[in-house]
Formats: structure tokens, C-alpha cells, sequence
């Protein structure tokens, strides 16, 4: 009986003692070095995001600018020249009406909180989801040999003036005509090298097209990762550039087929550029 409460009263003193107050201690070190690993984290991706959003913001400036830097060039040869017709006189007009357009739109820039069940702090990152159509391509003049001009419509859409360098972009577009024959381009190519009429022969292009075709950097790749081209009148694609993890990826909204592209920033730098369009070829 004298053992167990000998034994009973040095649990006591453990219990009240130095080896409780050293064992809260020690849990406290680890949940305030818990707390400031978790501020550490939140305040560099706020950070990252911060600058992501710098980026985008100074890049669409810059474009906007080098557009209409090179519109005033054009202008001012033509005055010294002298040598300008009205179509001239239409386009330069709707290519500033443009230009007005790009700069007083309202951005759809959000931020997106990433769910995951297995944390309750959400990750945030950065997205422009954009419901885009496709639009008259005003500047494209295309000649054959003969200096004939090609029998088609060019169309392309808003957001090719934009430029991605970072974040994870959202972009939608919906054909409005689409006749068998015609030419269709999902994809980017870097603002480094110029678009051209014919955007597949263009080495730095990734992207998806008719016939079952896929492009890589330039190089043509046939049912590429089982890609199979289903365009039809009416359908809305989603175009997703995810500079962070540098692919793209295009998904087919009436059939939910999604395909997907890593893009070697070796062929492709950045800034990407959207290059989405439709050629409709016209009757003879």
C-alpha cells in the first residue's frame, strides 16, 4: 500500500512538473513553427501572383502600343507617299477602331481558389476565361501567283492580340460557320515570330487543325495522342494555355473530347500568342 502511493505521488510531480511544462513547450515550438511555415507559403504565392498579374498587364500594354506604333508608321508613309485608296483609308479606320476596343474592354481576369480536400487553405491562381467569336479578319490580303485574289474568308478572333507569358489562361470560341474543305487552327505560336496567312508553316505554331493533324513546333503530326478533328458548325472549344506547366490544351465542349500538348519553349518562347482561325473557302 506505502509503494502504490509513494508511486501514486511521484506521478503527481510528474503531472505538475517540469516534464509536463517541457512537453507543452516542445508541441507549442512545433505549432508556431507549423504557423510560420504556412505565412511563408501564402505570402510568396501572393507574391508569384502579384507578378503574374504585372506581367499580363504590362505585356497587354506593350502589344497594344507596338500595334499602334506600327498603324501610325503606316500612316505616315502613306502621307508622304501619297499613295492610298479608300480600302486603305476603311481598314487603318477599323484597325484603330480595334485597337480602341482592345484597350477599353474589360478584362476577365479573376482569381481561382483551388479546392483540395486534403488542406483548408485553398491555392489561388490566375485565369481569363473569355466567351470569344470569330470576327471578319479585315487585314488579310492573300494573292496567288497571278496576283489573283484567293477565293476565301479569313476569320480570326479578338484574343490573337493577346499575349500569355505566365498563369493559366481560359479562352472559348464558337464556329459559327464551318463548310467541309475549310481550314481550322486551335493553338499559339510565340510573338516572336509574326503570324503569317498560313500559320501551320509558321516553326514555332502548336496547335490542332483539320484532318487529324497536329502541330509541333511546326512540325506536322497525324493523329497525334489519338487526336481525331470533329469540327461542326455550332461547336464551342475551349482553348486552355497554362504557361506555368507550358501545354495547351483544346476540348471539344459538344463531345467533351479534351487533347492535350507539352510545348517546348525552345521552339516556342515566350510570350505566346493565341492563333485561332478559320478559312472558309467561297464557291467559284
Amino acid at each position: 500500500m506505502n509503494e502504490i502511493n509513494h508511486n501514486c505521488d511521484l506521478l503527481k510531480d510528474n503531472i505538475q512538473g517540469q516534464q509536463a511544462y517541457e512537453y507543452q513547450r516542445l508541441i507549442m515550438e512545433q505549432i508556431e513553427q507549423w504557423e510560420q511555415q504556412s505565412i511563408e507559403k501564402i505570402r510568396r504565392l501572393a507574391d508569384d501572383t502579384r507578378q503574374q498579374i504585372s506581367i499580363i498587364i504590362r505585356d497587354h500594354s506593350s502589344n497594344l502600343k507596338e500595334k499602334l506604333e506600327e498603324l501610325q508608321q503606316q500612316l505616315e508613309t502613306a502621307r508622304q507617299d501619297g499613295g492610298f485608296y479608300e480600302d486603305d483609308l476603311r481598314e487603318w479606320t477599323e484597325r484603330l477602331d480595334e485597337l480602341q476596343r482592345l484597350l477599353t474592354q474589360h478584362k476577365t481576369f479573376k482569381i481561382n481558389e483551388i479546392t483540395d480536400s486534403t488542406s483548408f487553405i485553398s491555392r489561388i491562381s490566375i485565369a481569363d476565361v473569355s466567351n470569344v467569336t470569330f470576327r471578319k479578319n479585315f487585314s488579310s490580303k492573300n494573292y496567288d501567283e497571278d496576283n489573283i485574289p484567293n477565293k476565301f474568308d479569313d476569320y480570326s478572333d479578338n484574343y490573337n492580340q493577346n499575349l500569355y507569358s505566365s498563369g493559366k489562361h481560359l479562352l472559348r470560341f464558337k464556329i459559327h460557320q464551318y463548310e467541309p474543305g475549310s481550314s481550322i487552327v486551335f493553338g499559339i505560336i510565340s510573338k516572336r515570330k509574326s503570324i503569317s496567312s498560313f500559320v501551320c508553316e509558321n516553326p514555332t505554331f502548336y496547335g490542332w487543325t483539320e484532318d487529324n493533324i497536329v502541330y509541333l513546333g511546326g512540325n506536322e503530326q497525324p493523329n497525334y495522342h489519338g487526336y481525331k478533328s470533329d469540327f461542326q458548325t455550332g461547336d464551342i472549344y475551349q482553348l486552355t494555355i497554362d504557361c506555368e506547366r507550358k501545354k495547351i490544351r483544346l476540348k471539344n465542349e459538344r463531345t467533351g473530347m479534351s487533347f492535350e500538348l507539352d510545348v517546348d519553349t525552345t521552339k516556342c518562347s515566350f510570350p505566346w500568342q493565341p492563333s485561332v482561325r478559320i478559312i472558309i473557302k467561297n464557291p467559284e
